[in-house]
């Protein structure tokens, strides 16, 4: 501390307030610089992290008030039968079949109606749904065609 009032001694009255005023604005500077900004820009980052969790936070509770709101209508007895028309239809395609009729009915059941489909793979696509899918047959009609090894089928679905 003395090395600091002999150098400050050297100079009169006027310099030394220059020097002590110039020496506290550098010490200020440095302080907002080294601390305050990176704390400034920590906030901002902390910030935007409560933004995006706020987000997706708001994102689980749809997804969760969705998922129980198909819970509780399957408790009710009424299936979707959203998700059955869509895997008879790509259940349908990947065994190269093409569906001629289509009506969804109550209790999540619904109606397909194949025209002229060939009868082996009609049957793997009815093995596919009842035993990998899940999916019961309430009502089956088959009737033969003029063409042989082809089939129409009118058959009725529930799944599980």
């Amino acid at each position: 501390m003395t090395q600091i009032f002999d150098f400050l001694s050297r100079y009169n009255r006027r310099e030394q307030t220059i020097l002590l005023l110039g020496a506290l604005a550098v010490t200020l500077y440095l302080l907002w610089k080294l601390l305050l900004v990176p704390l400034q820009d920590w906030r901002e980052q902390q910030i935007r992290a409560n933004a995006n969790a706020s987000q997706t936070l708001g994102r689980v509770e749809l997804l969760s008030a969705q998922l129980e709101q198909a819970r509780q209508r399957q408790r009710e007895g009424g299936s979707d039968t959203g998700n059955l028309s869509a895997l008879v239809d790509t259940t349908l395609r990947a065994n190269q079949l093409d569906m001629s009729g289509f009506q969804p009915g109550t209790g999540g059941q619904v109606r397909v109606r194949l025209d002229e489909v060939p009868y082996d793979r009609f049957m793997q696509w009815l093995h596919d749904m009842e035993y990998q899918n899940g999916v019961n047959v309430v009502d089956f009609s088959m009737a033969g065609t003029n063409e042989a090894g082809r089939v129409t089928v009118n058959i009725r679905l529930q799944k599980d």
